[in-house]
């Protein structure tokens, strides 16, 4: 070999295994829902509409398919949270991000004629961030949320819960 081919090579194998010797980026993402709708749909059939704010945060590794993130949002007449759900996500750096997830959800419904109980539920979400600058990027997520109606979560009394939000997030 020649030296100029064994110093590439050389150097080649050096970077690789810096490369892989650090560790893949993190993120950490903490977003302000200041922007949310919402439709109700109780056990009975009765839709409820209204306007919602919320709070989410999400966690990711640059080069996994795989996020976790969760939410609490509250309107006049419910507080719903999400601690944690799964995503599906595209791996590597990218500008626009899409996501698919499943997660179970929290839900306790306010006003004085309503009894308070914890209600139980699973989460159907998907959405997209946009990436403004390094730190700072907007998102819009989708939520479907299927609940007890009574508390029990295997109750076949079930309510419905559809909510869409925009919101500005940061990377911590």
């Amino acid at each position: 070999m020649h030296p100029p081919r064994i110093l590439l090579a050389s150097l080649s194998v050096l970077l690789a295994t810096q490369a892989w010797a650090e560790p893949p980026a993190r993120s950490l993402g903490v977003t302000v829902f200041p922007v949310g709708a919402y439709v109700l749909k109780d056990a009975e059939g009765e839709r409820g509409v209204g306007y919602s704010a919320g709070l989410a945060w999400s966690y990711r590794r640059e080069l996994s398919v795989l996020e976790v993130g969760g939410h609490v949002a509250s309107n006049r007449q419910l507080t719903e949270a999400t601690p944690m759900s799964l995503r599906l996500t595209p791996a590597g750096p990218r500008r626009v991000r899409p996501y698919l997830g499943l997660g179970l959800s929290l839900m306790m419904a306010h006003g004085e004629e309503v009894a308070r109980t914890l209600q139980l539920g699973a989460e159907l979400c998907g959405g997209v961030t946009v990436e403004v600058s390094r730190k700072l990027f907007v998102s819009g997520e989708l939520r479907y949320q299927n609940f007890s109606a009574n508390g029990s979560p295997f109750a076949g009394e079930r309510q419905e819960l559809s909510s869409a939000f925009l919101g500005l997030g940061v990377h911590l």
